[in-house]
């Protein structure tokens, strides 16, 4: 046999000594979740900023104004020819969410008004002396009329005094965020925020791996399993029948958008079928998939950030702040969801910094703030790379970051509801909490005992009224491995329990990959390395020794962590499979597997050739 390391290489995360924390986001009696700083010298040593820049040279050729409802396209120099290309959805069945169609290229004119039915163009422009093409570009409409039918007799019966006091609900969401590296790659958004008095919820944290469980659990109340067999997002309209939060919303009345950048691994397309039709009134999907065929892309860590003459992301915003002005008087539900400069590099959100500091006086101009409760989140922090290896990799990767904003009119007929919320502030919640406060905005003057709550979570519930001081893991919804309410100490030097454990989490994953039958395509793992072995402890007794996990394993030398209780009789562990955590990225390496989890653990045999 092997000879297997046992060097311990991470801190103790609630050493007393461990000059890094300075104090606690969470503790309460049954959670005690440490705060590491952000700007540690371990963290500093990782973080370079990254600047903003243009992504092409040049003026715009090509300005959209928006007056009277009405969209018209104005030229920026004299002697050009423009034409532009509507985009169309255009696949159906499997393909209605992968496909989208060009017209052929029309000419305008000067100041040219949009039609009404158009959503989304490419624009041509070429000099009139030799035809050359000198730009392209894209734009995405909210057409004003477009869903007015919509809306339903409850609007259409209000006062104009009541209408004005049904809150809007904007979700600007940002991927792969955790709140210390927010503050830390974007400081003129913490101080905005801050300084703004938006209402933070620190101990905020995720539920499950990635953030399509995590979101699931925001729109539906799902926890995974359910989402997947519920809402059965690999089959052909399975989540066309899901019962997504934003329906909830449009039978009352509510108009409703939802846009993701990034085709491929947007989160209900990621090995997923994604929607048969449309699931909101605004829909921007066929625009994306458009632009990244038909622009130049420039790609960063290995995401698409550049898209023709926009970083990615500017799209979608862009798309949020059309949504909110053009439906400012009217009740809306809106998800504007970006992944394209946060998701694989933990340092590229600096370079959105002041971009996304312009936004939030974009929505300020509009008037957004004055009836909107915005929701400015993340789905987790990053899961693999090198701010993942540092020892605060462990809550980086748990705590994503979570402000809310109320409008003032909200916040004076609903005191209770701010005192509540400040209470919160340093209190475990989860996603499960988020989704019983979308559905809570529905129906304000409901009491908290006759709210419903989310069937994953019968013990969360909106964070419009406190959350309990005494509230552990398993009370919002979280399962031990992703729990952050724990202390971790190394383990003592007992060699053989940190080698048999170790041992049997990769038997685990062997035969979870033999259940599975994907031994014929997936490699076989050897541990190799044991990385650290930390003993967890809680303020409430446990029932068996828990350990926090972390090893490679052959080949490819493949980094996981895993919670393990031993059971010092048996010597056996238990463990949950589907929640070992794999911290190196492995896109490249499972390509022949489409399940999520199993990507974790599978190692192709047919690996690509890296140039």
């Amino acid at each position: 046999m092997a000879k297997i390391s046992t060097k311990m290489t991470i801190k103790s995360l609630t050493s007393a000594q461990d000059s890094n924390i300075i104090n606690f986001f969470v503790n309460t009696p049954k959670c005690r979740m440490p705060a590491p700083d952000p700007f540690m010298p371990e963290a500093l040593m990782i973080y370079r900023k990254v600047p903003y820049e243009q992504c092409e040279p040049g003026k715009d050729l090509i300005k959209v104004n928006f007056k009277d409802g009405i969209y018209s396209l104005h030229m920026n120099e004299a002697n050009l020819t423009c034409c532009y290309k509507q985009i169309l959805r255009s696949g159906v069945g499997a393909t209605a969410d992968m496909e989208y169609k060009l017209l052929p290229c029309s000419n305008f004119h000067q100041d040219f008004d949009v039609p009404r039915h158009v959503d989304a163009i490419i624009t041509e422009c070429r000099r009139l002396s030799d035809k050359k093409l000198l730009q392209q570009d894209a734009f995405s409409f909210v057409q004003p009329a477009k869903h007015a039918d919509n809306l339903t007799a409850m609007n259409d019966s209000s006062s104009s005094e009541s209408t004005k006091r049904r809150p809007s609900v904007l979700l600007w969401g940002i991927d792969s965020l955790s709140r210390m590296n927010f503050q830390r790659t974007m400081p003129l958004m913490f101080k905005y925020l801050k300084e703004e008095n938006w209402f933070e919820l620190q101990g905020y944290s995720k539920m499950a791996d990635n953030t399509f469980p995590n979101l699931m659990a925001i729109l539906t109340g799902f926890n995974n399993s359910r989402s997947m067999s519920v809402c059965r997002p690999m089959a052909v309209a399975g989540l066309d029948a899901c019962p997504l939060l934003w329906k909830n919303y449009k039978q009352l009345g509510y108009i409703t958008a939802y846009a993701e950048d990034w085709d491929q691994f947007a989160t209900f397309n990621y090995n997923k079928k994604g929607f048969v039709k449309p699931p909101t009134d605004y829909y921007l999907r066929p625009f994306v998939l458009a632009i990244e065929k038909e622009l130049k892309l420039n790609v960063t860590a290995s995401i698409p950030y550049c898209v023709g003459r926009r970083h990615y992301a500017e799209y979608i915003y862009d798309y949020a702040i059309q949504f909110t002005k053009v439906h400012k008087n009217e009740s809306t539900f809106g998800m504007f969801w970006t992944n394209s400069f946060s998701h694989s590099y933990f340092a590229l959100p600096s370079s959105m910094d002041a971009k996304m500091l312009e936004y939030m006086h974009s929505l300020q101009r509009v008037g957004t703030f004055e009836k909107f409760i915005v929701i400015f989140f993340s789905d987790h922090g990053m899961r693999f790379g090198p701010l993942r290896n540092l020892h605060s990799g462990f809550l980086e990767e748990r705590m994503p970051i979570f402000y809310i904003w109320l409008p003032n009119w909200f916040k004076a007929k609903y005191p209770e509801f701010v005192h509540n919320l400040q209470l919160n502030r340093n209190r475990l919640t989860s996603p499960y909490d988020i989704h019983a406060t979308l559905k809570h905005i529905l129906q304000l003057e409901t009491p908290l005992a006759d709210l419903p709550r989310p069937e994953a979570c019968p013990t969360c519930h909106s964070i419009f009224y406190e959350v309990a001081e005494s509230r552990d893991c398993s009370d919002a919804g979280i399962e031990d491995h992703w729990c952050t309410c724990h202390a971790l100490y190394n383990a003592s030097d007992n060699v053989i329990n940190k080698r048999e454990i170790s041992y049997q989490l990769i038997s685990a994953t062997n035969a979870y990959l033999q259940a599975n039958n994907l031994t014929d395509i997936c490699q076989t793992l050897k541990l190799s390395y044991i990385e650290s072995v930390q003993r967890k402890t809680s303020v409430r007794p446990m029932e068996f020794e828990s350990y926090l996990v972390r090893y490679e394993a052959k080949p490819e030398n493949a980094v996981f962590e895993a919670s393990a209780n031993w059971d010092n009789k048996t010597k056996l562990i238990s463990v949950n499979v589907p929640d070992i955590s794999r911290l190196d990225a492995y896109s490249e390496l499972s390509k022949c597997v489409d399940d999520n989890i199993a990507k974790k653990f599978c190692i192709c045999f047919d690996l690509p050739v890296l140039k």
